[in-house]
């Protein structure tokens, strides 16, 4: 089943490895933020349609991200583009931490769902 991973060369190996670690990070994060709903709800008094806004948002944001990423790519180069949107997604994730209401982690996790799309 996987005995295509032994013909690949080094850095095919090394790449696939950091495709993995990615995509890990990313379906951890919007994993975690399910984990969080329940506390969110209760600290911050949020609806439950307001906390599946914020998840729907993130989504949206990531489908525009990926095409907004790609688009841009052609123009500067694929390997700055994923640098970029890898720095963009951590630096909103960061921000997230810090959020104290509903509409500011709305915004902040909209604004990672772009980076999250982009990689």
């Amino acid at each position: 089943m996987f005995a295509w991973i032994r013909e690949l060369t080094g850095q095919e190996r090394k790449t696939l490895i950091a495709t993995y670690g990615g995509w890990s990070v990313d379906a951890f994060d919007f994993m975690i933020y399910t984990f969080v709903i329940p506390t969110l709800i209760a600290a911050w008094g949020m609806t439950k349609g307001e906390a599946g806004m914020i998840a729907t948002s993130a989504l949206l944001m990531s489908a525009l991200g990926g095409w907004a990423a790609g688009a841009l790519s052609d123009r500067f180069g694929r390997v700055r583009m994923l640098q970029i949107t890898i720095a963009w997604f951590a630096f909103f994730t960061f921000l997230c931490g810090f959020t104290g209401s509903f509409t500011e982690l709305l915004i902040v996790h909209s604004l990672q769902g772009l980076g999250f799309g982009g990689e």
